[in-house]
Formats: C-alpha cells, structure tokens, sequence
C-alpha cells in the first residue's frame, strides 16, 4: 500500500453547522525547478462545534506546503528531488509529511523520518513506494497541531482545572482493531498550554500532531458552542484513502475528507470501494449528543446505487461528505483483503 496513513499522533453547507462560506484566497505562480507551475489556492473554512456534545472534527484544508518539487529519483525509502534545494539537514525529520502531486501515487502521503540537503527519508518501505517515479510532483507538509489548529485555545473553552475540562480532544488510537473505537488519548487547554489526561502536568502537548485524513472529537462539557476556524491550502487534485480490512472481524475506518465544498455520494467515487456488508455512517451534527453511536448514524450502502437507512431509494445525489466533519467507514470482514484504496477527486475545477 503506498503512502499508507502513516499515523503521527503521540502514539498516531450545512448552514446550521458550517459559520462561515469557503472562500479562496489566493494563488500564486511560481517556479519549481525551472517548470512555471500555480500553488494551491488557499481559503477560510469556520464550523461551529455545539455546546454539551461531540463534535467529529476533520481537516478540510493543509497546512500550506514548505516545499514544492520534482522527483529525481528514489532508492528504496529514500527520494532524491530535482534542483538541489539545500536543505538543513533533519529540517524535515519532525512534525512533516511528503505528499504526492502527480504520477501514480498521487494523493498519498507519508512522514518524513529524516532528510538530507536534496532526499527524504520517507517512513514506509520500499516496496510500497514503488509507484513513485521520477518526474512526480511531491511537497513537504507541516502536520496540523492542537497548537496551530487552536492558537491560543481558540476554539476551544479553557479548562478551569486538571479536571474541570470545559473542551476535552479526544484522538482514537489509529492502531486499534475492531469497531467501536473508544478515545485513546485526551488533551484540554488550561492555563495557555495543552496538556493530557494521564500525561505529566507540567509538560505542554501543543506539537501533538493531527493526521490529515482521519477526524478526532471535540467534545464540550459545557453548554458554550465554538467556532473552529481553518485557513490552510486546498488539495487540488486526488486524495488517496486506504480502507483497512480484517480477517476475523468488521473493522471501522476513522475517516475525513479533506475537501473544501460540500460532496455528494456519487461525486465521492466511494461506491465502488464498497462491498457487501460494508457501511458508510455519517452523523447529523446539528443534534447535540455526547457519545456519539453507529446507531444514532445515517447508514449508507452501495450496491451500484446508494441507499440511505437500507431504503430503495437511490441517495447518491445527496451531499454526505460536508468539509471539517468525520466519518466512519466500516469495511465487513474480509480474508482476502487487506485493504482498499479509496481515490477521492475534487469536485470543483482547477
């Protein structure tokens, strides 16, 4: 699988819910390796998180890339790009990923473990990154963090004490087996540094890390709504998806899209990675809630045609996939695979 979802959190318009219209920016043109070539557009996206619930919060914009560039060559895990950028050596080894803009891995990502003046030392092995050639297009990404999504704690209610936590952040453990995933870690801001259940009090977890294509929850323990505000890049091209299978049990895939607009079922492309017993759920989030379960879900299926709730009608028109919320993917049981990839294409032009 290449470019998998390499996990690097500590371990790993619906108008009612969307405050603000996406809104672009600006994009630029600029030169890469001597290839005139046009940056991603960058925009604002605000969703507001309800009072006394949990809110499935996915990345609908990037962190704006630090580096644009063209593959020369790879080596195993190692990737040479073109135009001997002269990097620092280990600028890239914390905190970043490479991401794939062309070729045949385009749309997937993985973490970048060290690097060189001119290669990266990408965490996955060398057979998954076979389809990387030279000529690709890649750029090096910051992850999001809790403190450059929440600058300052916006967005969030500041707790008042270690265990008067008005906002807690809850990440499910992105190794975990099985469906029904509970929380795995938990972080609240107090006293203007984030810190975690469990973890030392005088440690501030601000760099955690929030991997691009899953959702975490905010969950507010108070009746006071926020407002959670992205401003990053928009991915302009294919997002690559992997949906883990099991052998001996269902298996559920904490899943976002990070898409700017609004998206249907049919414009997804999902269906077809979709097999018998396999579920897409999706939550109404305008309903405050606190624990949220596959059964308080709108339950979707493909069998050539979407079907909402195992009803006969075809809902592929629908716009399910809306930007900054998660989704659960729960792919049946299945001893011959190991898992599908999910290529998702934007449905807004160029």
């Amino acid at each position: 699988m290449p470019f998998p979802r390499i996990y690097f959190i500590m371990k790993r318009l619906n108008p009612a819910l969307i405050a603000s219209t996406f809104f672009w920016i600006v994009s630029l043109t600029i030169r890469v390796d001597g290839i005139e070539a046009t940056t991603n557009p960058v925009g604002v996206i605000q969703i507001s998180a309800p009072g006394n619930s949990d809110t499935l919060v996915s990345l609908p914009l990037i962190q704006p890339a630090v580096f644009n560039g063209i593959v020369a060559s790879r080596s195993g895990a190692e990737v040479t790009v073109s135009g001997s950028p002269g990097w620092t050596e280990g600028a890239w080894a914390e905190g970043y990923y490479a991401f794939a803009r062309s070729g045949e891995l385009e749309g997937y990502f993985a973490t970048i473990d060290g690097n060189t003046a001119d290669t990266l030392t990408l965490d996955i092995t060398a057979e998954t990154l076979a389809g990387l050639a030279a000529g690709d297009r890649l750029s090096i990404h910051p992850y999001w963090t809790l403190g450059t999504l929440f600058p300052g704690g916006e967005g969030v209610n500041a707790a008042t004490s270690h265990v008067m936590r008005d906002t807690e952040i809850m990440f499910m453990d992105p190794n975990a087996v099985g469906v029904n995933l509970a929380a795995d870690t938990i972080y609240y801001y107090l006293n203007g540094e984030w810190k975690m259940v469990g973890g030392d009090f005088n440690a501030d977890y601000r760099n955690t890390a929030i991997v691009p294509d899953g959702f975490f929850i905010v969950r507010h323990n108070t009746a006071t709504a926020t407002t959670i505000t992205f401003t990053g890049e928009v991915i302009m091209g294919k997002i690559a998806l992997p949906l883990l299978f099991l052998d001996n049990s269902d298996q559920d895939n904490i899943l976002g899209l990070q898409r700017p607009i609004e998206m249907t079922l049919d414009e997804s492309g999902l269906g077809p990675n979709l097999g018998s017993g396999d579920a897409l759920y999706v939550w109404d989030q305008t309903v405050p809630q606190q624990n949220r379960l596959i059964s308080n879900a709108d339950k979707y299926t493909y069998d050539g045609t979407w079907h909402k709730n195992d009803g006969a009608a075809d809902v592929g028109s629908e716009q399910v996939f809306l930007p900054g919320f998660g989704f659960v993917i729960r792919k049946a049981m299945n001893a011959d695979q190991n898992n599908v990839i999910w290529v998702n294409n934007p449905n807004y032009g160029n």
